[in-house]
Parts: C-alpha cells; sequence; structure tokens
C-alpha cells in the first residue's frame, strides 16, 4: 500500500457539524486518486412507480461493495439518494473496479434498474480548474463522514453523465466480484414516520463567486435552520421510539435481492425466512438490553441514531429534517432571499417518513446507517435544485 492512500485515514477530523463550513478543516484530494459516481439511471422515473426504496438500495450497495473491496483501507464517500460518490486511490482501482461491476449487473438482475458508474481523475479536475477538497467530520470515536468541496465532485459528475456513445469516463465491462461482495447490507427497518409533521429532504447548493463568501452563506443557511427548527436533536428524523424492525417481506426483498444476488431464487427465498428470524431475535435483544461478549442490544438504537448521515456536504450542503409545514414555510422564505440574490440553489421534497438503508461492518462499533425522506427524497429535492440551476444560466 502506498503512503498516499492511507491520506483520508489519516486526516484529523472536527466535531461538530457546522464546522464544515471552515476551509482549514479541508486538504486536497492527492492527484492520482479517483473519483468514483454512481447513479441509478432515470431515477426520477423509478421513483414515480414505486421503486425508491430499490433506487436508495443501490446507491448504498454500490458503497458497500466498494469498501469491502478495498477493507480495511478508509476512504471518503457520500450517499446522494439514487447514488454515491467516493474517492480512490489509484492503486485500488484493479481491486475496485469487479465490485462496482457487481453492483451494475446486481441493479439490473434483481431490480430492472441500470446503474451508471464512472471514474474521473483528480488530476483531470485540477486541469479544468476545478479541485476535490475534503475533510473529516468525527462527532464521535466510531463515526465519521467525509465531507467535500472545490467543485471537482460536481465536475466529475457532469463528465460522466454525458449522454455519448462512447464516453471514455464510464466503467468499461469487468467480471464481477466474488458473491460475498454485499455482506454488510441491510435494509431492515420499515419507514420512520415523522415525530411531527414531515420530514423533508433539503439540497443547498452555494454558487457564490469564493471560497470565504460560500463558507460565510452556508454558515447563515446552517444558523437559520436552527432558528426556524431548534437544535439539532429536535430536528433529527430519527427517534428512539420511532424505529421498528420490519415483518414486510416486500421491504425485506430489498436486502435479500443484493445480499443473494447471483446465488439464486432458493437461496433469495432462504435468506428471507432467514431475516424473520433475525427480526423477532433482534426485537428480543434490544427490549430486553442484552448484553453479548460483542453487543450492547439496549444501546444499539442509541448507537444508530448517532451514526446516521442526517446532514452532510459534499459542495452540496444535504439534510433530512423533521418538522411541522409551517416551519418548512419559513425555511422557504429564509431560502428564497439567498436564491433572489443569487447566491444559493435549493431543493425541498416533503414526505412523511424517513427511510434508512445500513452498512453493518459489527453490531457494536462499526455500523453507517444512510438517510433519506422517504419517496424520492434527495433525488425529487434535486428537480427543484436543477430547475434553479438551469435558470440561473439562462
Amino acid at each position: 500500500m502506498e503512503r498516499d492512500d492511507l491520506f483520508y485515514q489519516e486526516l484529523s477530523g472536527f466535531k461538530q457539524f457546522g464546522m464544515f463550513a471552515q476551509t482549514s478543516w479541508y486538504k486536497p484530494i492527492p492527484e492520482d486518486w479517483f473519483i468514483v459516481v454512481t447513479d441509478v439511471i432515470n431515477s426520477t422515473e423509478a421513483i414515480k412507480k414505486g421503486q425508491y426504496k430499490q433506487v436508495n438500495s443501490i446507491g448504498v450497495a454500490s458503497i458497500v461493495a466498494l469498501i469491502n473491496a478495498i477493507k480495511p483501507l478508509k476512504i471518503p464517500y457520500v450517499f446522494g439518494g439514487d447514488g454515491a460518490t467516493a474517492c480512490l486511490p489509484k492503486s485500488q482501482l484493479d481491486i475496485a473496479k469487479p465490485a462496482l461491476a457487481a453492483a451494475r449487473l446486481m441493479a439490473q438482475e434483481q431490480f430492472g434498474l441500470n446503474l451508471r458508474i464512472g471514474l474521473v481523475s483528480v488530476a483531470e479536475i485540477r486541469e479544468h480548474g476545478f479541485d476535490v477538497l475534503v475533510a473529516k467530520h468525527q462527532p464521535h470515536e466510531f463515526y465519521q463522514q467525509a465531507m467535500f468541496a472545490g467543485n471537482g465532485l460536481n465536475f466529475a459528475e457532469k463528465l460522466i453523465k454525458e449522454d455519448t456513445p462512447t464516453n471514455p469516463y464510464i466503467l468499461a465491462d469487468y467480471f464481477p466480484a466474488n458473491d460475498d461482495i454485499f455482506d454488510g447490507f441491510e435494509c431492515r427497518w420499515n419507514e420512520i414516520p415523522s415525530t411531527k409533521e414531515e420530514t423533508i429532504a433539503l439540497l443547498i447548493q452555494g454558487v457564490a463567486a469564493d471560497d470565504h463568501s460560500l463558507n460565510q452563506i452556508y454558515q447563515q443557511i446552517l444558523d437559520k435552520v436552527s432558528e426556524i427548527y431548534g437544535t439539532e436533536s429536535e430536528y433529527h428524523p430519527l427517534k428512539l421510539d420511532n424505529l421498528s424492525l420490519s415483518s414486510s417481506f416486500k421491504t425485506l426483498n430489498c436486502e435479500a435481492g443484493i445480499r443473494t444476488a447471483f446465488k439464486g431464487l432458493a437461496k433469495r427465498l432462504k435468506y428471507l425466512l432467514k431475516l424473520q428470524v433475525l427480526r423477532l431475535v433482534g426485537i428480543w435483544l434490544m427490549a430486553k438490553k442484552i448484553k453479548t461478549q460483542h453487543t450492547d442490544w439496549g444501546k444499539y438504537k442509541q448507537q444508530l441514531l448517532d451514526n446516521t448521515d442526517y446532514q452532510k456536504f459534499d459542495d452540496t450542503l444535504r439534510m433530512v429534517i423533521a418538522g411541522s409545514k409551517s416551519q418548512q414555510v419559513k425555511l422557504r422564505q429564509a431560502l428564497d432571499v439567498f436564491q433572489q440574490q443569487d447566491l444559493i440553489a435549493y431543493g425541498i421534497h416533503s414526505s412523511s417518513a424517513a427511510l434508512i438503508t445500513c452498512m453493518v461492518k459489527d453490531y457494536n462499533t462499526d455500523h453507517v446507517h444512510f438517510l433519506d425522506a422517504a419517496n424520492g427524497g434527495y433525488a425529487m429535492a434535486a428537480l427543484e435544485l436543477k430547475r434553479q440551476l438551469k435558470n440561473r444560466e439562462k
């Protein structure tokens, strides 16, 4: 393993989420790294057909496959609703490509959805005048989130999504990785109903000319969110008493389809039955607060809340917030002021619940929970964001 491979692993982190707007925490990704972008093609249409859970699951599964392929190396990544973005050392490309190819094949075979996967070198991004900077939000010892700045991710996504017959950035066909590449993917929780009137997916992209102005804008927006919605614990979309494990075969079928991809129908049915047993065991362990050698089940739900990515930053501020409809009106009014001054573009999608998809390496410390609003969440909020950006270009 090369020295630069440990760049993110050795990066110092910050504890408070609001510190993401401070440029001092960001460091440039090494020149020979690559940006990996995955996204479900025509995700909006799939969501309109009721496949939003499948769309979310495929996005998370692409992260799980990548992490499994290169473990124990730690890399920065972010979940975007209908896909994901990650940064990867060049030395890991040959290991990562078959894993990503497995995610693409799984999406097609299990759910009839097409997963676009592309790679762009950091060096090329910089040649075009953009950059990829990363920071590490680490609120506690066992959880960390990557934060990105420099607009390099947005540029990489634009290159990868160019609709040309021979787009050079699209991952070529590879023989998929082994059958266990999706180990750790879990999708066992029911949708989490909002504790208030609604749960919103919020996207805000700053368009100011310089980093200093952008940082000030994001900080002002966070202050507005706090003013309208209260503290993080008040607008956090998950609460302990709202978490429940699903018994629905329809819900559990996402996990079963991904975990048994390429293994045949019999193993898929067997896995579904196993999930029903695990549900009952899990309910008992958490209700009785059983403490085993490896896991304190009485604390697991609280750890789940603590390890949830309900707010993050990847050149775009992404938040999933529980609140009232009147609070959303106030938020829109506040954001409109910034938008009319040509400082931001934004998108909001409202739903009655949140959707959670998980990556679990062990139930004690190493588990991450990816959050979105139900019924399309970030993907639907992105439609409004893109409309505003197009109008701005005109």
